[in-house]
């Protein structure tokens, strides 16, 4: 059985632990993210607030969310397990995200996707809108007073991980 929990201001050390594991194991194991990548931006421990997923006394799946903007939720850092990916995780996951979001009155939520992940978003509701650039959302990107310069790709072309991040978003 699957146990959902929230993480915010005051949870045990564990959750937290749980969570930077699920994406350690997702994206720095899984798709070779580099660790410093991963875990450069993110904000301190006591303004996180995350949904974790246990089975078995196991972490298997987390996501933050976060609020750009009034109204506007947005779900961050998804991720499974890499054995557990493909069995639903995913899915109860994004629900209780958005669960967590209308309790705080959002009426919209955006999430920056890996390409090849928007048709799973896509089944849950969420429309893909290719003319946005999901930096837009990022807290992040609103911060940084000069933006630094990458390199110019082509749009849509795949990063230096084999993806683009493409904004996927729904109306509640």
């Amino acid at each position: 059985m699957v146990e959902i929990y929230r993480i915010e201001k005051g949870a045990e050390t564990w959750k937290y632990k749980a969570y930077d594991y699920v994406r350690t194991d997702a994206f720095c194991v899984g798709q070779s993210i580099p660790i410093e990548l991963e875990f450069s931006h993110d904000e301190k421990e006591e303004d996180l607030q995350a949904v974790i997923l246990i089975e078995d006394h196991k972490p298997v799946a987390g996501c933050r969310i976060a609020f750009p903007d009034e109204k506007i939720g947005k779900i961050e850092r998804v991720c499974v397990v890499r054995g557990k990916q493909k069995g639903g995780y995913g899915r109860i996951l994004i629900q209780e995200a958005e669960n967590w979001l209308k309790e705080y009155g959002v009426n919209h939520i955006v999430i920056s996707s890996q390409d090849r992940a928007a048709g799973f978003y896509e089944k849950l509701g969420y429309q893909l809108n290719p003319d946005v650039d999901p930096s837009v959302y990022d807290k992040h990107h609103k911060q940084e007073e000069k933006p630094k310069q990458e390199p110019s790709r082509p749009k849509n072309a795949p990063g230096p991980f084999g993806f683009t991040c493409v904004l996927v978003e729904k109306y509640l």
